[in-house]
């Protein structure tokens, strides 16, 4: 049987591509070392703006939500302070989530999970972690974080601002509440007006003769006073 013999071009394309092959396979060995290195760093790059993002979205949420009873920034009133180095570091995150979920029964906290009745989805109650676990970092040691208003050294006003604020307003100027400032309706009405509501709540104001000392109350009346006279 009689062989011809190999097309030259053939032959040459053959090897040209051969060639291309080699340089493509040796290349891909070069880059993969290189990949390995880059990429973890792309990836905790990715997390970390994903955890911006949520940290802000969870922001909004806590303070329309939390802020009432846990403080502005998380840093206690009526409830704990849940930017406490205690709290954040007694609790996982699968924690935090579900005592926002379920709430704690016995206690004015509430479910907030719309699985059980809340207004939250899953989703944004995760955004509300990511914000809360980005505090750990500064975190202060607070040993009374659990009832943070039980703190002897408060001032007037830092008592206002944890008790207070959410409602009236960080500078009194209202919000859900009314104002209390200067010029305000009530500038003008005596200690006794303020000590009766501090104590026994008005309307939708709830009372806070259990949670305040006497001599508490009257360090907020004499901090209302001085915005009020400033």
């Amino acid at each position: 049987m009689k062989y011809h013999d190999e097309d030259p071009q053939l032959v040459a394309s053959t090897n040209k591509w051969m060639v291309w092959g080699a340089a493509f396979l040796f290349l891909f060995v070069l880059a993969f070392p290189v990949y390995r290195i880059l990429q973890p760093a792309k990836l905790a790059d990715a997390q970390a703006a994903l955890n911006e993002s949520l940290a802000v979205q969870g922001e909004e949420i806590f303070t329309a939500n939390c802020a009432q009873c846990h403080g502005g920034e998380a840093t206690g009133g009526l409830g704990p302070a849940l930017n406490s180095k205690e709290f954040l570091g007694s609790v996982s995150d699968q924690q935090m989530h579900q005592l926002i979920s379920t709430g704690v029964p016995g206690t004015l906290m509430s479910a907030y999970s719309v699985d059980f009745g809340g207004i939250l989805t899953q989703q944004q109650i995760a955004s509300v972690v990511v914000y809360l676990r980005a505090f750990e970092e500064t975190a202060p040691d607070m040993p009374l974080w659990f009832t943070p208003l039980a703190q002897t050294d408060l001032s007037g006003q830092e008592l206002f601002n944890m008790g207070c604020a959410y409602c009236h307003g960080i500078d009194l100027s209202g919000n859900i509440g009314p104002e209390l400032g200067k010029g305000s309706g009530v500038a003008n009405e005596p200690d006794s007006f303020y000590e009766d509501r501090i104590h026994n709540g008005f309307g939708e104001m709830p009372a806070f003769g259990k949670v305040f000392t006497d001599d508490q109350v009257a360090s907020i009346i004499d901090y209302i006073r001085s915005v009020q006279n400033a």
